[in-house]
């Protein structure tokens, strides 16, 4: 993240540490001239951030227990926000490794390590 994005994220949070930070492949407009700007998305202490930062700045929260449908589209590359209707972004591209981190951090994925004897 950039100073931008960082100082975003602490107004959003305060002083929690988010639990973790993935920098998806949409890029939306914030304002600038040339570029869009990336959307990352945060877990921290129970809610999903969505946020992005240029002369705009673009910020959104969900409860983590609203996300219960969530889930990776592996035909377009995406993970999906279910329910999201009062997003204004709903779909991230990002790739399979960093999805299955996100859903295990949103609770949906339980992965047990079970050793068989």
């Amino acid at each position: 993240m950039n100073q931008k994005e960082r100082q975003l994220l602490r107004e959003e949070i305060g002083d929690a540490k988010p639990d973790l930070c993935l920098r998806s492949k949409a890029r939306i407009d914030t304002g600038r001239w040339w570029r869009r700007s990336p959307l990352w998305l945060c877990v921290v202490s129970g809610q999903l951030i969505m946020l992005s930062v240029g002369r705009r700045r673009y910020s959104a929260r969900l409860p983590i227990s609203s996300c219960g449908e969530s889930h990776y589209n592996h035909a377009m590359g995406e993970f999906v926000i279910v329910p999201g209707e009062e997003l204004k972004f709903r779909q991230f591209p990002l790739s399979p490794r960093e999805a299955l981190e996100l859903l295990r951090h949103l609770k949906i994925l339980e992965v047990t390590n079970s050793s068989e004897s």
